[in-house]
Parts: structure tokens; sequence; C-alpha cells
């Protein structure tokens, strides 16, 4: 027996054809009981092995000894401490399913015996391992906007989502495109938070948010309003919410001369709380003066080859979280721009085309300026650096470390709204992407009209 137990898919089959002949005139309990015919004074569970010995949640353990017997109740598995579900007792033979974030550990059965339980451990120790998964948060493919609503995760329908981000409190807030408004997603539900038809034609062509840094504001980057005039907008924090009926302009084309249209992005610096914008057309960054109510140009005009455009049409400007490094991406030229900021005098320098080719739309795995982007969008930053971004038409979410190597973190480069994993998963034209508090990646989808999310399972 004990060379059997060596091979376990055998011993499984061994079992289940000496049980054959059984199966019409036993009983259910007789047919899934192998245990060998000893008395229950001197039957002692034991443990002799299990597989697999590494997975992650959802991981189905198939441990073999004897005496396990048959009822549920009476047998308990942990990972690493940590309740693993039972789902089989077949005497010999136990299944359990690992649990989401049990760890490496060891694995222990518990057998009931009267009021007393028996432990058993099992030398080799279970290695625990998290692989990323893409699932489908809210929403799912439409034929028109007549097909958007509101209403909790299942039913709510989005229309061509584009920038998210959450504010300090876990509410999600999403620009939608052509049907023009903001979306949020508090306690489960979808609502509108923000419409453009109702706003009199102040927003009109919503393209990124932030929030202020003690999060009193949300800045909106409109590109332009009914009149054509482009600028940023503010929506004010009233005891329960921002208060969209609120919404006033922080500056515009009509005020700000120097503003043209385009405004296609708004951040604010995580330690000075200022905030910054990266003209449309030159790619030349500008600060909001709060003396003067202007957007003011910092002199920092970003680096292009020699005889091209300056038209980037930046859908992004991030800073890292100590704000010592900015980055910008460009949908037109292709390209991630990175610089550095000076805390003290703040300004910005050393900017330079940190991933991709100026001009040349593709997709190239590598380093710096030998990989290629298809339209970068919005980005976000992990704790440990690395720079995620949704590359609207190469349909993957891009990772650069943080010496600027980028590859592939999900999507096949075949537009589709396939979940699973990373490899596996379909994306159809990315643009939104941001963490949430919850340590997920999200990812507003174009074309699927759906926001996605990517998580360790």
């Amino acid at each position: 027996m004990k060379k059997i137990i060596q091979y376990p898919k055998l011993f499984f089959m061994l079992a289940t054809t000496l049980l054959m002949p059984c199966m019409v005139g036993c009983s259910e309990e007789n047919i899934q009981d192998v245990t060998p015919e000893i008395s229950a004074n001197d039957a002692v569970p034991r443990v002799t092995m299990y597989t697999p010995t590494t997975g992650g949640k959802g991981t189905i353990l198939t441990l073999y000894g004897t005496h396990f017997g048959t009822d549920l109740n009476n047998v308990r598995v942990t990972v690493n401490g940590v309740n693993a579900e039972v789902t089989g007792a077949f005497g010999n033979i136990a299944t359990a399913e690992v649990a989401r974030n049990s760890g490496s550990g060891a694995v222990k059965v518990y057998v009931k015996k009267g009021e007393e339980e028996v432990e058993m451990t099992y030398g080799t120790l279970f290695e625990y391992s998290t692989s990323p998964i893409v699932s489908t948060y809210l929403g799912f493919k439409i034929d028109d906007k007549s097909g958007k609503k509101y209403g909790n995760l299942q039913e709510a329908r989005l229309w061509k989502p584009m920038a998210i981000k959450f504010d300090n409190e876990g509410t999600l807030y999403i620009i939608q495109d052509e049907d023009p408004d903001v979306a949020m997603v508090k306690d489960g539900q979808v609502s509108q938070f923000l419409s453009s038809s109702a706003s009199g034609g102040l927003v009109n062509r919503m393209r990124d948010l932030s929030f202020s840094l003690t999060y009193d504001k949300l800045y909106i980057a409109n590109d332009y309003n009914g009149s054509g005039k482009s600028h940023i907008v503010y929506i004010p924090w009233e005891s329960t919410g921002y208060n969209a009926d609120n919404m006033a302009v922080l500056v515009d084309q009509s005020t700000n001369s120097n503003i043209d249209a385009g405004m296609t992005n708004v951040a604010v610096h995580p330690i000075n709380g200022k905030v910054y914008s990266v003209k449309h057309n030159p790619g030349e960054i500008y600060v909001y003066d709060e003396g003067q109510k202007k957007m003011l140009a910092t002199g920092t005009i970003l680096p292009y080859p020699t005889g091209s455009d300056q038209k980037i049409e930046s859908h992004c400007m991030l800073f890292s979280s100590d704000g010592t490094d900015v980055y910008v991406s460009s949908q037109r030229k292709h390209v991630i721009f990175k610089g550095k900021y000076d805390l003290d005098t703040q300004t910005f320098s050393d900017f330079q085309i940190w991933v991709g080719q100026y001009g040349e739309a593709g997709w190239a795995e590598g380093q710096g300026t030998a990989a290629k982007l298809n339209e970068p969008y919005q980005m976000d930053l992990d704790k440990d650096g690395n720079l995620y971004v949704a590359v609207f038409k190469a349909h993957r979410i891009a990772k650069i470390t943080p010496d600027g190597y980028m590859t592939k973190y999900a999507g096949t480069g075949t537009s589709g709204i396939t979940d699973g994993t990373l490899d596996q998963a379909q994306f159809n034209h990315p643009a939104g992407l941001c963490f949430g508090p919850d340590g997920v990646l999200y990812v507003a989808e174009y074309w699927n009209h759906t926001i996605r999310k990517i998580e360790c399972e």
C-alpha cells in the first residue's frame, strides 16, 4: 500500500475499481468509506500525504490517509492555521478548498473522535501563491448610449467610461464620454453625480479629474464647454459630499488667454497641493496661481524631436507619492515623459521621453525608447514605484519598472471582454486606470463600457 500511495491518482483509480461491485447493493455511506476494517477503538486517523503542495485561493487539496470518515462535519482542514472548506470525506481520502489569504504553512487535518479532535500534521508545508485575476466589476458591452442606466453593480450600465479615481472615503468617480456625465459608485450603488446637460453648458467634454490635498474640492479638466472654451472646474465638499450644483470654474480660456483649447488633464501635487495641468499644444506645464486666479506658465516645455510638432494631448499627469517625480502620458505622441520636481523651489527639471517613441504608434516591450506604445492614457503607481498604464489602442495594461523597462501586465492585445488570468484576459480600449483603497487595480474600458478589476486571488 505504501508504494500505491506514492501515486495518488493510481490509488484513487484502484480504490474506485474495488468499490464498483458494491455500487448496486451497498449503501451510499459504504460506497464512500474505504477505511480498513478496524474497530472504532483501534482506528487511529493518519494523514500520509496531500497534493498539490502549492497553489492559491480555491486550490483543491486532496489528502490521503486513514480513518477520515465520511461525515464532513467531523473533518476539519487548516492551511497555515486558516480553515479550508472541506468538500469531501471518503474514508481514506478527503478534499478541501484553500481559503483566500491563507498564506504558506503547515497543512493540518482534524478528525473528531467522540468529543475530541485528533490533530494530524503533514511534514511538507503548503506554499501559498497569489495570481492576479481580471474580473468585471460593473457594466457590460451595450450597443448604444440609450442602454446606459444606474442602479446596483449588477444592473448598472455605463457608456464610454474614461478617467476614474477614488476619493478618500472610497467612492469611485467615473468620467463618461459622448453622453457626457460623471458617475459615482458608493456602497454598491452606481448613480449619476454630474450631468453635462444639467450644467448649463459649463462642462461638455470632461477628460480627467483630481482631488485637492484635503479633499475639499474635486477638480475636473474640461476640453471644452458649450462655448468651446477649455477650463478646469471645481466642485466643493459640503458636509455630506461633493455638491455638483455648486460647481464653479477655477480657470477658463476666456479669462486666461494663454490657455488654448485642450485642457485634458489636471493633477494636484501630493505635498504642497498646487494644481497643475499640461497644455494640449504645445506641451507646456502650467500651475494655478491662487492670487491671480490664473494658470501660469512654468516655463517647462516637454521635450520633442527636432522638426516634430508639439501637440501632445495628455490625458494624465501624475506625481509620485513623495512629490519628487512626475509623469505625463501623451496619447497623440505615444510616449510617457518623466521629470523631476524640486519641493523647495517648486520647479520642474530633467524632463525626458522616458518610454516610447515620439510619434510612433505600436507595441513593443523593452527599455525606455526601445519600447513602443499606442495611445497611453491614465496611469497610476504601486507602492514599489512601478507605473501601470492603460494603453488604449494596444488593448493592454502596461507595467513600467522604476528604471523604465516596460512589459505587458495584462491583456492579449486583441480586443475582447474575457476575464481570467493576466495572459488570458482581453480588454477593449482601456482608458482609465487607478488603484483603489483596497489595493485592487481598476480599469475603465471605453468600448466595453465596463469597469474591470485586477486583484490577487
